[in-house]
């Protein structure tokens, strides 16, 4: 039986390359299990699953293993990239540090416009949060860090961000299965906007560095 079996037919939106679709759709299948860790991807499956031609799939392939989230072995089938907590405790020192510069800067920066912008993300979270629509809330999870994080104006520190961000998508996954958890989340997203609202930087680093290391804590006890 196809992994996919299940999923629905992807959506494509006419104003993506079919490349860039194809790799959000993979990416979205590896980060939810669909795809496995150290599954081999078949090319033709996928192709055939994705409805795309060998071309913009091995575009999207070749994206996903610059990444990290797939590994291209010489002359062998690609894999999905295995999850480890050494990889997680990487990952997770690098947000760390990148994310708490982040948000004290957001917080020193912050105009109402901003201030309003994440404030309308950490609601639509709360709410997808309330109604059990999970996936919806982790995808407003990252909506919430990238929307305060964009007010800092750091393009390079961001896009660095940006980067573990995706690494860590997959362990996200894992540890917010638990509705509790997401209900958790949004509780430390309200204490941070507080702090940001308040444009207290000091507070903001404080709570942001113990959400980082929260989802460490509890990757420790997962994997």
């Amino acid at each position: 039986m196809s992994p996919f079996t299940g999923l629905g037919e992807p959506q494509h939106s006419p104003t993506w390359r079919k490349q860039d679709w194809a790799y959000a759709q993979l990416r979205e299948w590896i980060v939810e299990g669909h795809l496995r860790e150290g599954q081999k991807l078949d090319e033709a499956t996928l192709a055939d699953e994705l409805g795309v031609s060998r071309i913009p799939l091995r575009h999207a392939l070749s994206r996903l293993a610059s990444e990290g989230l797939v590994v291209d072995r010489p002359h062998r089938s690609l894999l999905v990239a295995t999850m480890s907590l050494a990889d997680a405790e990487d990952v997770y020192a690098g947000r760390t540090v990148l994310e708490v510069l982040l948000a004290t800067t957001a917080t020193l920066r912050a105009g109402p416009g901003d201030v309003e912008r994440v404030r309308a993300v950490l609601e639509v979270q709360a709410e997808h949060t309330t109604s059990g629509r999970h996936e919806d809330s982790r995808h407003d999870d990252r909506n919430f860090h990238f929307a305060m994080y964009e007010t800092a104006q750091m393009a390079a520190t961001f896009a660095a961000f940006q980067r573990l961000r995706l690494l860590s998508e997959r362990y996200i996954h894992l540890y917010l299965k638990q509705p509790s958890r997401l209900q958790e989340s949004v509780s430390q997203h309200r204490a941070i906007f507080d702090a940001f609202v308040a444009g207290d930087p000091d507070r903001v680093a404080d709570l942001t560095e113990r959400h980082v290391t929260d989802g460490i804590r509890v990757l420790r006890t997962l994997l």
